[in-house]
């Protein structure tokens, strides 16, 4: 998993990837992958946040802290599914050690990444541990959730998360728990621009697309890269992607815990009738 210990490796914590695997229901199958990024702290690396920007950089790892959430909850309610919660560590640190923009680095899946820019590391993070996940576990679903860009802030505000995938359905039912746990989704699109333009000529990808516009977007293509089918269906799995950085990071609340509810609605409520006694106790 270079991507991820790149981001990682000059940190005093090394990168660590933790998987909670919920035994939830009879058979071997996985019904849902949840998988957060966490980002302990991120400096932005040589690609340095300034003063304004740093402070709150402990929050950035509101993604893994939702799909934590929503393992205590599923845990609390002894949830009869089987689940995988997937919680991507690491510390985007600055020294002389650290990885540089220009780096190029070999993905889990085989895809080269060019590095544009060290601040665009939870997607890096994100990358290899999406691959993981699904070749690990083979998960019917996979749904990420990160603080990912402030470009999602300048397209929703602070009170509305960009929702991103490649299946319909899954998207309705992520707006549909959103709007029952009062967390706001608005999906957004991923269209073959995004894809054009985080391609590159002497790598796979690179993590930045080439102009400044619909970083989101771009983000969500590049995190679509690494998602692998499933070798019996040859599918891959039904996916997606929560951009959470201007809902969970709040300037004067810090961290929100924005996600959480929606994770634990969509993952339970095949069940909530017969989990509301629990609920309501």
């Amino acid at each position: 998993m270079k991507l991820f210990y790149e981001v990682g490796k000059g940190a005093t914590s090394e990168p660590r990837c933790i998987t909670v695997r919920l035994n939830g229901a009879e058979g071997d199958h996985n019904d849902v992958a949840l998988v957060g990024k966490g980002l302990t702290y991120d400096t932005g690396g040589l690609n340095l946040k300034p003063t304004g920007y740093m402070e709150e950089m402990h929050l950035d790892k509101g993604g893994t802290c939702a799909v934590m959430g929503a393992l205590h909850g599923a845990l609390e309610l002894d949830l009869k599914r089987n689940i995988v919660f997937v919680m991507a560590l690491a510390e985007n640190a600055i020294g002389n050690a650290v990885y540089k923009p220009g780096d190029i680095i070999q993905s889990l899946k085989g895809l080269t990444v060019e590095i544009g820019n060290t601040d665009a590391e939870g997607r890096l993070v994100l990358a290899d541990a999406i691959t993981h996940t699904c070749r690990q576990y083979r998960p019917a679903e996979v749904i990420d959730i990160a603080t990912l860009t402030g470009s999602v802030m300048v397209a929703l505000g602070e009170e509305t998360a960009g929702l991103f995938s490649n299946d319909d359905k899954l998207a309705k039912d992520l707006i549909a728990s959103g709007k029952e746990t009062d967390e706001a989704l608005w999906r957004m699109p991923i269209f073959e621009e995004h894809r054009e333009t985080i391609k590159r000529d002497h790598a796979d990808l690179n993590n930045c697309g080439k102009g400044k516009g619909a970083d989101a977007s771009n983000a969500a293509a590049f995190l679509e890269r690494f998602l692998e089918k499933d070798p019996k269906t040859g599918k891959d799995p039904t996916w997606a992607h929560l951009d959470i950085a201007g809902t969970c990071i709040n300037k004067t609340m810090g961290c929100t815990g924005f996600g959480t509810q929606t994770l634990l609605h969509h993952i339970l409520k095949k069940d909530l009738k017969m989990l509301w006694p629990k609920i309501s106790n």
